[in-house]
């Protein structure tokens, strides 16, 4: 990417780092309106805790705390507490280090003896951060199920490997080269062994915690990178686990960030595929695939000066929008259905108004967001360990919208950071008689439904339901979240009442700024 001197499109490491497969990320930064929120803030801050003082258990002292999502007003009220164990598993007297654990009890009066476990994503997302988004979905199951949480080592406060953060208009400036030592300054500045913060060993943490809380068996729910971390725990844990719930589905056998490109490109296509059968939307944006193609190829040659509203300090910003801007703002607006309704009104004004301050007010607000809720340490640790060594020597020269920006990029930051043991059959799938319930959005930009239909092939019980016109986590998309929750009570898929489904829809084509058509 650029700075503003030159004219050859180069990559400016903050956007490469909104690039880099930080796979669930969407899931906690998408838009909502005013009266969703109230609601979500409602239905979340009024749960009463049954328990009304701080509680011991063995191994881990609890107190009473708050769960924040950082730069929302969305918080829970939970006990939370410290598991101690060693950074290096091989050496159990050597270093330790501290992870966080977090249990919002049942509401009700009589809880059941297996909680539900909740995987966060990214990688690099803390799960203690990540519920309070997704506990007004789950309400139900709380209703009788303690909700267990723990920060993977890495994440949110158990022993962070956060990089400085970089501002933006210094990552702007950057290039190759530059992402390269900027890596490195992060390496050293950690204070943890990276080798040690892979999938596997986590999962050996959080079945520590659920042996301390004095759990026998656990339901799993895991969304986005968090069905991978969810499916190591069933390949590890098999007899403890009563059921799971993946949501956004990564097969064992993908390596992260080898398919975003495409995959993005399919679904930004089908929406706008969509809107040229919409009769408004089609008439009022008339061939919006042509004019983002045309976009592409202009962007390329002639990167254009913009001025923005920086997203926190509210003052004017200049970038250069090119293709990885577009590239970056498109995939976000690409990942909810509320923002994906967004994009030919946003296309058509970028290529026939030369409308960009819209499109790149989104990459601005996604990357900034990014920094604050994704340890970029722990996301390397995962990659770099666990799908790195998968990837082609070199990327394939393509024609997708990204390229091969997040080729290049992880080749670069995993040529720097430490490799940790993974077992051979990492990469094997997971499969069992366990019950299993899958969700995927029918329009998802980095985890489509073919994801999902690979992975379940491998269990006897398991069941799919793709949510129609949705995108990334289909959990809080209208009634799914009540789906899931009959699931994890029942323990079972094959009653599932799923008719409510019928109502969910795209989110109606924005034809001006005033909202989506009725």
């Amino acid at each position: 990417m650029t700075n503003h001197l030159w004219t050859v499109p180069r990559i400016r490491p903050n956007l490469l780092r909104s690039q880099v497969p930080t796979i669930m990320n969407a899931m906690f930064f998408k838009p909502l309106n005013a009266p969703a929120l109230l609601i979500a803030v409602l239905l979340i801050t009024s749960s009463d805790i049954h328990a009304e003082s701080d509680s011991d258990v063995p191994g881990i002292e609890l107190q009473t705390c708050e769960l924040l999502v950082p730069g929302t007003p969305l918080s829970t009220v939970g006990e939370c507490g410290w598991l101690e164990v060693a950074e290096n598993p091989e050496e159990p007297d050597g270093r330790q280090i501290r992870v966080r654990v977090a249990r919002i009890p049942a509401r009700g009066r009589v809880a059941e003896p297996d909680p539900l476990i909740f995987f966060a994503g990214g990688p690099g997302q803390s799960a203690t951060e990540s519920w309070p988004i997704v506990a007004g979905a789950l309400r139900k199951v709380n209703e009788n199920r303690d909700i267990l949480l723990v920060d993977q080592r890495g994440t949110g406060q158990s022993n962070p490997l956060k990089c400085p953060q970089i501002e933006l208009d210094e990552a702007l400036a950057l290039d190759w080269d530059e992402l390269g030592r900027s890596t490195q300054q992060c390496l050293d500045s950690l204070d943890g062994d990276p080798r040690y913060y892979t999938t596997t060993i986590a999962m050996h943490d959080i079945d520590a915690a659920r042996e301390a809380l004095g759990y026998e068996t656990v339901n799993l729910y895991g969304g986005s990178y968090g069905t991978r971390a969810a499916q190591v725990y069933l390949r590890l844990y098999p007899e403890r686990v009563r059921s799971v719930v993946l949501d956004g589905v990564v097969p064992q056998t993908l390596a992260l960030g080898t398919e975003h490109a495409k995959k993005l490109d399919q679904a930004i296509y089908r929406v706008l595929a969509a809107c040229d059968e919409d009769v408004l939307c089609g008439e009022s944006f008339p061939d919006t695939t042509g004019k983002l193609i045309g976009l592409i190829r202009d962007l390329d040659q002639n990167p254009v000066d913009v001025t923005v509203q920086h997203p926190t300090t509210g003052e004017p910003f200049d970038l250069t929008f090119n293709r990885e801007v577009l590239s970056t703002s498109l995939r976000f607006l690409t990942y909810s259905a509320d923002t994906q309704a967004m994009l030919p009104l946003l296309i058509h004004e970028a290529a026939t108004e030369q409308r960009f301050d819209r499109l790149a007010s989104q990459m601005l607000i996604a990357a900034t967001g990014l920094q604050q809720s994704i340890s970029q340490g722990m996301e390397m640790s995962v990659m770099c360990s666990e799908d790195y060594p998968l990837y082609p020597p070199e990327p394939e020269p393509n024609e997708y919208l990204l390229g091969d920006i997040m080729e290049k990029a992880v080749g670069i930051q995993c040529g720097i950071w430490p490799r940790g043991p993974v077992p051979d059959n990492f990469h094997e799938p997971v499969g069992g008689d366990v019950p299993v319930l899958l969700l995927s959005g029918e329009l998802d930009p980095v985890t489509p439904p073919e994801y999902a239909d690979q992975v379940a092939v491998h269990f006897t019980s398991s069941r799919h339901l793709v949510a129609p016109g949705q995108g990334h986590i289909a959990t809080t998309r209208g009634c799914m979240g009540k789906i899931v929750s009959e699931f994890v009570i029942e323990g079972s898929a094959d009653d599932l009442e799923t008719d409510c489904m019928s109502n969910l829809q795209p989110t109606p084509f924005f034809i001006s700024l005033t909202g989506p058509t009725p």
